[in-house]
């Protein structure tokens, strides 16, 4: 059955009727997630052409796929630049020409969607660079704090530091994410999405790191804000993601002998000089990593986190 407007979270299929073709033919399957605001360039918000529909997505995700492809391939740092952002783009992925030669799908089907060459780009890098394919879904999230919270502050933060990278797209899509923040800081598109995604992921961690403090007894010292450590967390870990696409060592081996990613250690580290035990001591990253919860970790409403 042809679906107009999926429903996000359920599997539709994608029927296309190929360029020159008589017939729809079944390309295969995606989930439908909500794009509504994340595509913000479409011709059309609803209905067939818009963000919700399961062909839409379809070019969308081949669309990334095909410029991970290209663009991680091609693009050398000394050709960069803002003025080269669109050349390169056009080259690397294309409007009309990639949903024709691509896709082998009609042109209309493109025009309907992206009128223009400039709205195509923008809302590919959006969907590249969305929150949702930064963070693990709110379950996922929830079941790593339940299961670890009854040990050592050290354990869960190794347990975090490790699920938050394990729920991701494949490497060549970090990799292209990472790529187009470093070529392109300021080209529009990719500072916009960049702003988006960090503002939706302070929003999911920093009500669990509040959480977690309470749980473990700790108190932020004055002047201390949860959203710059919550920044600051999200920044380690994808650092240590990149650093392990390049195969340089990522652990840090503590006193005790115990090997830590690199990433959860320097949160420990940030986690002693940021907060007090709830009588205003200080706390030494050793003492820290050892501590254990003074009361049970409540998460709250699923809904939110």
């Amino acid at each position: 059955m042809r679906v107009t407007e999926g429903t996000p979270g359920e599997e539709a299929a994608v029927w296309v009727q190929d360029r020159g073709g008589s017939a729809p033919r079944l390309r295969g399957h995606v989930v439908i997630e909500d794009l509504r605001d994340v595509l913000t360039s479409m011709s059309s918000a609803t209905g067939a052409n818009g963000p919700l529909n399961p062909v839409t997505q379809y070019m969308l995700a081949e669309a990334v796929n095909h410029l991970a492809d290209r663009l991680t391939d091609d693009v050398l740092a000394e050709a960069a630049g803002l003025d080269q952002a669109p050349r390169l783009l056009s080259s690397a992925l294309g409007h009309q020409p990639f949903v024709e030669s691509v896709l082998k799908m009609s042109q209309h089907q493109m025009l309907r969607r992206w009128p223009t060459a400039t709205d195509w780009y923008a809302d590919v890098i959006a969907y590249l660079m969305r929150p949702g394919r930064s963070a693990p879904r709110r379950e996922d999230l929830r079941a790593v704090f339940v299961s670890a919270s009854s040990g050592t502050l050290g354990a869960l933060v190794r347990a975090f530091a490790y699920r938050r990278y394990t729920y991701t797209d494949h490497p060549k899509l970090i990799r292209l994410a990472e790529a187009l923040q470093c070529l392109w800081p300021d080209y529009p598109p990719v500072r916009q999405a960049r702003q988006e995604q960090q503002r939706a992921l302070t929003e999911l961690y920093a009500p669990l790191y509040a959480r977690t403090l309470d749980a473990y007894g700790l108190a932020l010292r004055p002047g201390v804000d949860l959203g710059v450590l919550a920044w600051t967390f999200t920044a380690l870990q994808q650092r240590d993601a990149l650093d392990g696409f390049a195969g340089d060592p990522t652990t840090f081996r503590a006193p005790d002998g115990v090997d830590w990613p690199i990433a959860s250690w320097a949160i420990v580290v940030m986690l002693a000089g940021s907060c007090t035990d709830e009588h205003g001591g200080a706390l030494d990253p050793w003492s820290l990593a050892a501590r254990m919860p003074v009361r049970p970790l409540t998460l709250g409403d699923p809904d939110q986190a």
